[in-house]
C-alpha cells in the first residue's frame, strides 16, 4: 500500500517536472537524492542547495520546491543561507513523526532541551532554530533516521567503539546501522528507477 502510494506521488511530481520550464536536471538530482525520505523509508533530509547565481537559482528553487509540495507529506523548512547555499531540512511527516515518538528517542531528545510536550511541529522548530544558531545540533542524527546508539557514540554519550562510516559512523552492534543504511540505499534507488521510467513514459506521450 505504501509503495503503491509512493508511486501515485511520484508520478503526479514527473507530471509537473515533465511540464515545467525550470532546471530539470536539477530537479531530478534533488528528487534522487531525497528519494529515500519520499519513500518514507528516511525521515528527512539536510540539504545545501546552491544559490550562487542569485535571482535566477532563487526561482529555480521555488520551482523544485513547488514540484516537492505536490507531494502531500511532504514538508520544507528553509533554515539559513550562507557561502552561496541555501539550508534545507526536507521530511516525510508520517515517517518522522514515527521516528521522534518512539519512547528512547524522546527520552534523549527531551534530555537535550526539547519540549516535553511532543508534538512534530515543536520538535521541528527547535531543531531549525538550533541549526539557525552557531552550535550544530547533532541531535539531528535522530530526525535523520540514524540508529540513537549512532547519535550517542558521535556525541560521546555512549561506551560503544566507532566500528566504522558508512552514510553516518557507525557505533556498536554494525548490523542495526547496517539494515538502517541499506533500507535507505534501497529506497533511494526505487525512487530514482520510478522516476527514470515515468519520465521516459512522459516523453514518450508527449512524442
Amino acid at each position: 500500500m505504501k509503495e503503491k502510494e509512493t508511486f501515485k506521488q511520484l508520478n503526479k511530481m514527473m507530471e509537473w517536472f515533465c511540464n515545467s520550464d525550470s532546471d530539470n536536471c536539477y530537479l531530478l538530482h534533488l528528487i534522487n537524492l531525497t528519494g529515500a525520505t519520499l519513500a518514507g523509508v528516511k525521515p528527512a533530509e539536510l540539504l545545501n542547495i546552491p544559490m550562487s547565481r542569485g535571482a535566477i537559482k532563487q526561482e529555480q528553487w521555488e520551482e523544485c520546491k513547488g514540484c516537492f509540495l505536490q507531494y502531500g507529506k511532504i514538508k520544507i523548512r528553509e533554515i539559513k543561507k550562507q557561502n552561496g547555499r541555501k539550508q534545507v531540512l526536507v521530511y516525510h511527516h508520517l515517517s518522522l513523526a514515527k521516528v521522534l515518538s518512539e519512547e528512547a528517542n524522546l527520552k534523549f531528545l527531551r534530555e537535550r532541551g526539547y519540549p516535553g510536550q511532543y508534538s512534530i511541529e515543536s520538535y521541528v522548530d527547535l531543531l531549525v532554530k538550533r541549526l539557525q544558531g552557531n552550535n550544530f545540533p547533532h541531535e539531528i542524527g535522530i530526525f535523520l533516521g540514524y540508529p540513537l546508539k549512532d547519535v550517542l557514540g558521535f556525541i560521546g554519550c555512549s561506551s560503544l567503539k566507532l566500528i566504522r562510516r558508512r552514510g553516518w559512523n557507525f557505533y556498536g552492534d554494525e548490523e542495526i546501522s547496517n539494515r538502517r543504511y541499506e533500507s535507505f540505499l534501497q529506497a533511494r534507488t526505487w525512487v530514482k528507477e520510478i522516476t527514470s521510467s515515468l519520465k521516459l513514459e512522459s516523453w514518450k506521450v508527449e512524442r
